[in-house]
C-alpha cells in the first residue's frame, strides 16, 4: 500500500494505468447498453373488475349454499387460467408464433405474462373470511394492443365463466330439489297407505277409540247380566213350560251370553293392546310429519331455485361488472434500460478499478520522494522530475486517439439509447 500516500498518488495511478481501467469501462457501458436496447420492450394493461352484491339473494340463485367470495373467485380464475381457454387465446390473437415454442411453453408463457388479483377492502383485511371487493387482471406483451386485446378478453372469460358457473349452480340445485321432492313426495304416499292399514288392522286399538270401546264393554257386561238373570227366570220357571220350550229358550239365552263374552274379550284384547298402538301409531305420525315439513321445506327451496335459473338466463343476477377496461398502454413498464445502463456502468467502474489497483500492487514500486521517505525512513536531498521520451509522447498520443474512438463508439451507442428510450 506504499504506492497510495495521497489523492494524487491515487491519479498518478490512473493516468499510468489508462490502458488498463478505460477499455474496461467503456467496453462496460458500450456491453450494458447494447444489452439493454436488445431487452424487449413490454406494454401492460389492467382490467378492473369490481365484485359486488347480486340483486337478488344468493339463496335464491342458486337454492344451495355458497361458497365464499374468494373461492368462488378462485374457481373463475383456474377455470379462464385452464389449459384449453388459454390455448384458445394463444390461437386466437396468434401469440408466441415467431419463437419455436411448443404449445406447453406457449401456455406457460401467457400464463406468466397474465397476472390476476384479487383486491381487499383494507377495513375488512384483518378478517379470516374477507370478501374481495374487486379483482385486477394485468397482462404484458411486447405489443401494446395486443396486451389490451388478451385483457378484454381475459375479462370477457370472466364475465362469461361467472355466468355459467352460476347457471350450472341453478340448475343442478333445481334438479336436486326436484329429485328430492320426488324421493318425498313418494316415501309420504308409502307411509299414508301404511298409516291406513295400520288404523284398519288396529282400528278398536287407536286412542281416539278407547272411551267408545270402554262404553261399549260396559253395555255387554250390562247385557250380560241381564241374559244370566233371564236365565235364573227361566229356571224358576222350568216346571210352568213344556221340556221342548223351556231347552231352547235357555239354549238361546246361553248362546247370546257366550256371544256377549267372546265380544267383551275381542274387547279386552283390543284394550290390552292400546297401549302398543298407540305407541306404533305416534312413531308412524311422527314420519309423517316430519316427511311433510321435509317436503314444505323443499317445495319452497325448488321454487327458489326455479326463479334463480329464470334470473341467471336472464342476466339479472350477475354480482361482476367491469369498472375499469383495458386501455392501450403509452409506456413499457420494462425493461427498465436507464437502470441497466447505469448498473453496468457501475459494475464496469469497480470492475476496472479493482484491475488496475491489482496491477499496480503487483508490481510495488516507489515513485516519489513521499514514497521513499515512507517506505524507508529516509528523507531524500535531491528529487529529480520525470522526462517524457518521444516514445512515451507516442503512447500518449495513441491513446488519446483510442480514447477519442472509444468515445465516440460510446457516443452513439448512447444516442441510439435516448432514441430508443424516447420512443
Amino acid at each position: 500500500m506504499n504506492q497510495i500516500t495521497s489523492i494524487a498518488d491515487f491519479i498518478g495511478i490512473l493516468r499510468r494505468r489508462v490502458l488498463i481501467w478505460l477499455p474496461i469501462i467503456l467496453l462496460g457501458v458500450v456491453f450494458s447498453i447494447s444489452y439493454a436496447l436488445k431487452q424487449p420492450k413490454l406494454y401492460e394493461t389492467t382490467a378492473v373488475i369490481q365484485v359486488g352484491n347480486s340483486r337478488i339473494s344468493q339463496k335464491i340463485e342458486s337454492g344451495t349454499v355458497q361458497n365464499s367470495t374468494a373461492q368462488y373467485l378462485q374457481q373463475v380464475e383456474q377455470r379462464i387460467m385452464a389449459r384449453d381457454n388459454v390455448l384458445r387465446i394463444v390461437e386466437k390473437f396468434g401469440l408466441f408464433a415467431n419463437g419455436d415454442l411448443t404449445q406447453t411453453d406457449k401456455v406457460n408463457a401467457l400464463r406468466t405474462s397474465t397476472r390476476i388479483e384479487q383486491i381487499l377492502n383494507q377495513s375488512q383485511a384483518w378478517q379470516p373470511n374477507a370478501a374481495p371487493s374487486a379483482l385486477n387482471i394485468s397482462v404484458r406483451m411486447n405489443d401494446p394492443q395486443l396486451a389490451v386485446d388478451v385483457a378484454q378478453e381475459l375479462v370477457t372469460s370472466v364475465l362469461e365463466q361467472s355466468k355459467q358457473s352460476r347457471i350450472d349452480r341453478a340448475k343442478t340445485a333445481l334438479s336436486f330439489f326436484q329429485g328430492e321432492e320426488m324421493r318425498v313426495n313418494d316415501a309420504i304416499a308409502e307411509l299414508d297407505i301404511e298409516v291406513a292399514v295400520f288404523k284398519r288392522k288396529y282400528s278398536n286399538s287407536l286412542p281416539g277409540a278407547q272411551s267408545s270401546q270402554l262404553g261399549l264393554r260396559n253395555n255387554l257386561e250390562t247385557a250380560m247380566l241381564e241374559v244370566d238373570q233371564k236365565i235364573v227366570e227361566l229356571q224358576s220357571e222350568k216346571d210352568k213350560l213344556l221340556g221342548s220350550s223351556f231347552q231352547n229358550q235357555l239354549r238361546l239365552l246361553r248362546d247370546q251370553k257366550l256371544l256377549i263374552a267372546s265380544r267383551i274379550s275381542q274387547l279386552d284384547q283390543a284394550l290390552d293392546a292400546a297401549p302398543f298402538v298407540e305407541t306404533e301409531y305416534s312413531k308412524l305420525t311422527r314420519r309423517l310429519q316430519q316427511l311433510e315439513e321435509q317436503y314444505s321445506v323443499i317445495t319452497k327451496n325448488r321454487a327458489e331455485a326455479e326463479i334463480g335459473q329464470m334470473l341467471q338466463s336472464g342476466a339479472q343476477s350477475n354480482d361482476l361488472v367491469v369498472l375499469e377496461n383495458p386501455t392501450l398502454p403509452d409506456w413499457p413498464v420494462s425493461p427498465n434500460r436507464k437502470k441497466i445502463v447505469a448498473m453496468g456502468g457501475i459494475i464496469s467502474m469497480l470492475l476496472a478499478i479493482a484491475a488496475t489497483l491489482l496491477t499496480e500492487f503487483m508490481n510495488p514500486v516507489l515513485r516519489n520522494a513521499a514514497q521513499l521517505e515512507k517506505a524507508l525512513q529516509i528523507t531524500p536531498v535531491v528529487s529529480v522530475p520525470h522526462v517524457s521520451t518521444t516514445r512515451e509522447r507516442a503512447k500518449e498520443r495513441l491513446v488519446f486517439v483510442l480514447f477519442a474512438v472509444i468515445l465516440l463508439v460510446i457516443a452513439v451507442y448512447i444516442l441510439q439509447f435516448i432514441a430508443s428510450s424516447a420512443s
